[in-house]
């Protein structure tokens, strides 16, 4: 086993034991593997904050919602990730992957919050895909290479986060439930399971079995915490880690709160403007929306009143912080609503379709770009610029686009092509700065415990993602609906500078390359 306390970065070559060919093979692999991974994902994630809406959920019970996944993964990504050091990545992978299936399916029978918390819930236990592959695709790469794979890596998300939103907004407009969140997850839950096949099917073990072998031989560890410990104690790859944890903190801010944002400072004016524009076709088309989703309610219910209570869901006044109730347009006393039918309930019923349409189109923007950048110009520039002035330029330019999220608003209110541009600022922060992070920490992983030690590395992420959904959520909710993005600006700020320090203490692209043997 390497020390620990070692200053240098870890030294292994690609695994020995597989030929080129193989290896090769099992990186196209894995990479299939994480982006029908990450489709499913894409697909729900940017819909969860509405549904929460829809259900009446304040914004900061938005955030723990948001969280509560990152939750289970603080907890458990470390555990799979010693345990993929003990018994290979290929088993936890595929027990991670139907874990995720069966979360997918709990989302698609959700008709409440306790329920989306219980799906949220069971993917984050079983969420140990990400982190094991991470150190999959570190055993089959030299550490100069590792920032250019890890950028395919964030390619494969990009790909994936553009199709996904899009089919998720596409969904929406599917008649009664098929257009909820009984469809997504039924969709994403297939994926989950096409995924489960592939991957047991085509997978190959890439852990040798001599390094399995050994990590069985040593007693567990009686101290739950003793992956930090030692991550920690690793000097330079500490620094990594805290970086990576405000960097998170920061960009989850958003996290939660994004689509919140956009349904109280774009889709409700506008759907407003539509209704005072037009209050017949507005009523119409709501009555239409009301009829599909009570259409297809008796089928996912076991028993009776399951339209009445999707109706008083989508009935609930939004919270004040979401900006309150809505008692119709100006001219509502000469328009006469149909029976059952409340503005409150024509404006609710139009928005959630729409808010889906936007959020899934800006984060389909945001999937083409990552694919750009990440896929792109992250093949050459980590050994161009190296790769600690990439995290610094990328933390300083995801702090800029954290704020002009809220400056577009303000400058440009209800122009949702002014959020696109926020967009790609913060997605090519987000673009050069990720990557590299991964980077640097497996090649200070000693190989024996990479998969412990990325475990814990994802951990501290999970922890940010955490705090991130709640700060953001606070600060909607009690100061602004700009706030999230103004804290997140300064927290990202904070992680700027501390990456300055890594100009002294990181490796540098040549000396990653001199680490690895030839």
């Amino acid at each position: 086993m390497s020390d620990s306390s070692s200053s240098a970065p870890a030294s292994s070559a690609p695994i020995e034991w597989m030929d080129a060919s193989a290896r090769q093979k099992a990186k196209y692999t894995i990479l299939l593997t994480a982006f029908l991974d990450i489709l499913g994902f894409s697909i729900i994630i940017p819909q969860l904050a509405v549904y929460a809406a829809q259900f009446g959920a304040h914004p900061w019970m938005i955030g723990l919602l948001a969280s509560v996944y990152s939750m289970m993964g603080f907890l458990f990504t470390p555990v799979w990730g010693s345990l993929s050091d003990k018994y290979g990545r290929r088993p936890i992978l595929l027990i991670s992957i139907f874990g995720t299936a069966m979360g997918y399916i709990a989302f698609a029978l959700a008709h409440s919050l306790p329920l989306l918390f219980l799906a949220r819930i069971i993917d984050g236990i079983t969420g140990g895909n990400i982190s094991t592959a991470q150190a999959y695709l570190s055993d089959i790469t030299p550490p100069q290479e590792r920032s250019k794979n890890y950028g395919l890596f964030g390619a494969t998300f990009g790909i994936a986060f553009a199709i996904g939103p899009l089919i998720g907004s596409a969904m929406t407009h599917l008649p009664g439930a098929w257009g909820g969140n009984f469809g997504l997850g039924m969709f994403s839950m297939t994926l989950g399971l096409i995924n489960l096949a592939l991957a047991a099917k085509f997978l190959p073990e890439t852990l040798s079995p001599q390094i399995r072998a050994a990590n069985q031989a040593k007693p567990p560890s009686p101290n739950p915490i003793s992956g930090y410990v030692k991550t920690l104690s690793i000097p330079r790859l500490n620094t990594i880690v805290l970086i990576g944890l405000l960097a998170t903190t920061a960009f989850a801010t958003i996290q939660g709160t994004y689509a919140v944002y956009i349904l109280k400072e774009y889709t409700r004016p506008l759907v407003q403007q539509d209704i005072a524009r037009n209050p017949q076709a507005a009523i119409a088309q709501a009555q239409k929306l009301e009829s599909a989703d009570q259409s297809t309610a008796p089928t996912l219910a076991s028993g009776e009143g399951d339209a009445a209570i999707a109706s008083d869901d989508v009935t609930a006044p939004y919270d004040k912080s979401l900006g309150g109730d809505y008692q119709g347009p100006p001219s509502s006393s000469q328009t006469s609503l149909p029976v059952g039918l409340s503005w409150r309930h024509v404006e609710k019923l139009l928005v959630r379709p729409e808010s889906a349409r936007v959020v899934g189109n800006i984060f389909g923007v945001i999937g083409l770009l990552s694919l750009f950048i990440q896929g792109g110009l992250m093949r050459k520039l980590p050994q161009k610029v190296g790769e600690v002035p990439l995290v610094i330029i990328g933390t300083a330019i995801m702090a800029l686009g954290l704020l002009s999220v809220t400056l577009v608003s303000h400058l440009l209110p209800h122009q949702v092509w002014g959020q696109y541009l926020a967009s790609a600022i913060l997605t090519l922060g987000n673009g050069l700065s990720t990557p590299v992070l991964t980077s640097l920490a497996s090649q200070f992983a000693p190989e024996a415990e990479r998969g412990e030690i990325l475990g814990v590395f994802q951990s501290v992420q999970s922890l940010g993602r955490i705090l991130g959904p709640n700060i953001g959520n606070l600060a909607l909710g009690f100061i602004s609906a700009g706030a999230p993005f103004v804290t997140g600006a300064l927290i990202m700020l904070v992680a700027a500078v501390m990456a300055l320090q890594l100009r002294a203490i990181a490796p540098t692209p040549e000396r990653a390359s001199t680490a690895s043997p030839s």
